[in-house]
């Protein structure tokens, strides 16, 4: 029998035992972690929270739900709760680590409902303005977070959290626009979207999805295609057919092993699905993900 290689599911990479601090975030440089583990991040994820990455000097490799990608300096990457995720790290890097729990995110939703999204994105972008101001930002994240635990520290801390919230959305390249929505829908999607993450392996209908929200499958859909343009069934099948990508790219078990894991009673219907979304068959996906990397590997060592 073959061993499945489970993705790990962790809180802080290489502290599976330990928790956040008592007020939910955490805050490193870039180097600590990265020089522990010889500057090469395994592929993980995370509960139940986000991380953002600062990379002020230096380079890198990463891979993002199997997506990978060149990071040069300077630049920010924010990781979304449960986006599987690997770095591989020049020497010579410097930067931030902040890693936010959603309780503390989840706060914005009423104020602050663009920044919030923002947040929660996973996005990589190259930083062309506003750098001061956003070493400056986690320069007082960093020094709040060394001083003992009190309530100012933690009210000092959502705060500065908020700011780099408004910096965040003020600087992405493609603005998370919620300025014409009323922030009850910009509220409804929001938990939409963690209610898929939460139950998509069971096969949930939109009408359940929209029951469960106090409203009504034409409206959730509606507001769906006001938010990202597309309707509520899409984004359930999309959020099923990542975590069949992050099993096909970073496990070993089989289509049908897969497919019986994400609710499906049928491998054949599984492999229909996943054709029609992609273009192509699972198998042909994983194949064809595997000589990339052993491309990329081999560029590596010429």
């Amino acid at each position: 029998m073959n061993q499945t290689y489970q993705i790990p599911t962790i809180e802080i990479y290489g502290e599976q035992a330990k928790s956040l601090t008592p007020d939910l975030l955490h805050c490193e440089p870039l180097i600590t972690r990265s020089r522990a583990h010889q500057f090469k991040i395994r592929p993980h994820r995370h509960p139940g929270l986000t991380q953002i990455f600062y990379l002020k000097r230096g380079h890198g490799q990463a891979n993002l739900d199997g997506d990978p990608t060149t990071l040069k300096a300077p630049c920010l990457v924010v990781i979304s709760e449960m986006c599987v995720h690997d770095f591989t790290w020049s020497e010579d890097v410097e930067g931030s680590v902040i890693s936010i729990s959603n309780l503390i995110l989840d706060k914005l939703e009423d104020t602050l409902a663009k920044e919030h999204l923002a947040m929660k994105t996973t996005m990589i972008m190259t930083i062309r303005h506003g750098q001061r101001e956003l070493e400056g930002i986690l320069k007082l994240l960093s020094h709040e977070y060394s001083h003992p635990p009190e309530d100012s520290r933690a009210y000092a801390l959502i705060f500065l959290v908020q700011l780099l919230g408004i910096w965040l959305e003020r600087n992405a390249p493609s603005r998370v626009d919620t300025a014409n929505l009323q922030n009850r829908s910009a509220e409804y999607f929001s938990r939409f979207s963690h209610l898929i993450n939460r139950d998509f392996l069971k096969q949930r209908t939109v009408e359940s999805y929209a029951e469960e929200l106090g409203i009504t499958a034409s409206y959730l859909n509606n507001l769906c295609r006001q938010m990202v343009n597309k309707n509520a069934l899409q984004l359930i099948h999309e959020r099923v057919l990542l975590e069949a990508k992050r099993n096909l790219i970073y496990t070993v078990q089989s289509v049908s092993q897969i497919s019986y894991g994400l609710g499906f009673n049928d491998p054949a219907y599984f492999s229909r699905f996943f054709k029609r979304l992609t273009g192509q068959p699972p198998k042909e996906f994983r194949l064809a993900i595997n000589k990339i990397g052993k491309q990329t590997l081999s560029r590596q060592h010429r």
